[in-house]
């Protein structure tokens, strides 16, 4: 009995550590993408139309992630935004190279998480971030 407890607290101290790995990786990415997302909102802002359809898919994309982690258990949203803060920080140290790498993998990512959701979850995903977008948009 005891040696089972005892398994039990380590696999759900091993997985307690895996979601916070893998939380800060869903950081890593939304920061990556929310930083494209704003320079692309810029162009669009300042005129550049053409930009529109790659911002609301990097909007998409990064929403599925979000909403992935949201799944995953991370109802804290205090938690996820010092994450994101956190992120954020350490991605100021990279260099541009480094940030391309990891926002392609986050977009294969967010690719398979939009390719496994249901017909609900697409439309809750696009319809959020379609909400961001025209934030962003009006944003002054």
């Amino acid at each position: 009995m005891l040696a089972a407890l005892l398994l039990a607290v380590a696999c759900g101290q091993a997985r307690a550590a895996n979601d916070a790995a893998s939380h800060d990786e869903t950081a890593n990415c939304i920061a990556v993408m929310r930083t494209n997302a704003d320079e692309l909102a810029r162009q669009v802002k300042g005129g550049n139309k053409a930009q529109e359809p790659a911002l609301r898919a990097e909007l998409v994309r990064a929403t599925a992630l979000v909403g992935r982690t949201y799944l995953d258990g991370m109802h804290d949203s205090t938690e996820a935004k010092a994450r994101l803060k956190a992120a954020q920080e350490r991605q100021a140290a990279w260099d541009e190279a480094r940030k391309a790498n990891v926002r392609q993998a986050c977009l294969k990512r967010a690719d398979a998480e939009l390719a496994d959701a249901s017909g609900p979850q697409r439309f809750i995903v696009e319809r959020i971030a379609q909400a961001t977008m025209q934030r962003m948009l009006q944003a002054h």
